[in-house]
C-alpha cells in the first residue's frame, strides 16, 4: 500500500456521492493514459490518468473508495474502520475501482468538473 501523504479529514455527511463506473477507455488528450467516466445523482465524473506500467493485482473483498482533491490532485482513499485511508496510487486504485469496489466521488470534484 502507499505511503499516506498526508492526513486527510473524514468529510461531512453528504459531501460525497455514490459513483458508477460506465466506461473505460484511452484518454482522448493522451495515449499513454487511460480514463475512467463515471455517473452519479450530481453528475458525469471522469479521471484521467498515466496508465500503470503494472496492474496490481485487486485484493479480495469488498472495499468502498472516496475519491478526493488531495494537495497533488485527485486521490483514491480506501475507506477504513468508518474513516478515510491513507491515498492509494493510481495502479493500486484501479484495480478496485475494475473489480467492482464501491467509488464514491467528492461533490467539489464533480462541481469542479475534475
Amino acid at each position: 500500500m502507499a505511503e499516506q501523504s498526508h492526513v486527510v479529514a473524514v468529510p461531512e455527511k453528504g459531501s460525497f456521492v455514490r459513483a458508477t463506473l460506465r466506461e473505460v477507455r484511452r484518454c482522448p488528450a493522451r495515449a499513454d493514459f487511460i480514463e475512467l467516466c463515471f455517473s452519479s445523482e450530481a453528475g458525469p465524473w471522469k479521471w484521467c490518468f498515466h496508465k500503470p506500467v503494472e496492474q496490481v493485482p485487486a485484493p479480495s473483498g469488498e472495499h468502498t473508495l472516496v475519491l478526493v482533491l488531495g494537495r497533488y490532485g485527485i486521490q483514491a482513499h480506501l475507506v477504513v474502520d468508518h474513516g478515510i485511508g491513507p491515498a492509494l496510487s493510481s495502479s493500486e486504485a484501479m484495480p478496485l475501482i475494475l473489480d467492482g469496489c464501491r467509488p464514491f466521488v467528492s461533490r467539489e470534484l464533480i462541481e469542479r468538473g475534475r
